[in-house]
């Protein structure tokens, strides 16, 4: 049964109420009360950095992944590399949201990847999601080039999976599932831009707010970056 997600706040702190307590990946051992918090971040960097800033108001901490290779964000451009750098050094991890469709050779493109993140956020790649997996990673329980992912049975089969992929829980909300009626370990995986627009009407109204800021966004850089454009913006 599909499930809409209602607020990020209440979705923690109901976690909270019943027990959990937030882990990062290598601190998982499937024990009671476990919640590994994750974060894709598929399209937006400040949307991912404004969530941190929710968390760190209740007291979690998450493990962000950031794509290295997508048309929606540059994780190198100052703006995000500094919300980056933020999010990491108010105690969240981040790391390497990885693409395998880009490569031929898959290992080849991870270590390239890996070693760029690293040399510019000087974070050691450890943990690595991966972002619409092939067959290779989605049926390999070993890690790649010894960074442990997110498809490793430990992390996704091994303990209760959630994911809001799509803006809904399409399996049911994880407060509906025995896992959490009994504290057992959880992954909860959480894009950021299902959550923080509020007051819209439906994932379509919401993905058209957010395609409508991100173009407001884009006409202010141009703007600002090329002076014919400027007579176009309200002073």
């Amino acid at each position: 049964m599909e499930s809409y997600l209602g607020k990020y706040a209440a979705l923690l702190q109901g976690f909270a109420f019943n027990g959990y307590r937030p882990i990062f990946f290598d601190q998982a051992t499937g024990a009671t009360g476990e919640l590994i918090v994750r974060h894709d971040v598929d399209f937006d960097v400040k949307l991912a950095h404004d969530m941190s800033l929710a968390e760190d108001a209740l007291g979690v901490k998450a493990t962000y992944f950031f794509l290295m290779r997508s048309d929606s964000y540059n994780p190198f451009s100052r703006a995000n590399a500094e919300y980056i750098h933020s999010i990491h050094a108010r105690g969240h991890r981040v790391s390497i949201h990885f693409d395998p469709t880009h490569y031929e050779n898959v290992e080849q493109g991870f270590l390239e990847e890996k070693a760029l993140f690293e040399s510019y956020f000087g974070v050691p790649v450890t943990v690595m999601s991966v972002h619409r997996p092939n067959d290779f990673l989605k049926n390999c329980d070993a890690p790649l080039c010894g960074v442990e992912h997110t498809y490793q049975n430990k992390y996704f089969k091994d303990i209760k999976y959630v994911s809001d992929s799509q803006g809904l829980f399409r399996f049911g909300h994880p407060f509906e599932t025995e896992e959490w009626k009994q504290t057992k370990a959880m992954h909860l995986l959480i894009h950021p831009l299902w959550w923080m627009y509020p007051n819209t009407k439906d994932n379509v109204d919401l993905l058209d707010r957010f395609v409508t800021e991100r173009a407001n966004r884009f006409q202010a850089h141009v703007a600002e970056n090329c002076i014919p454009y400027r007579t176009r913006i309200p002073s």
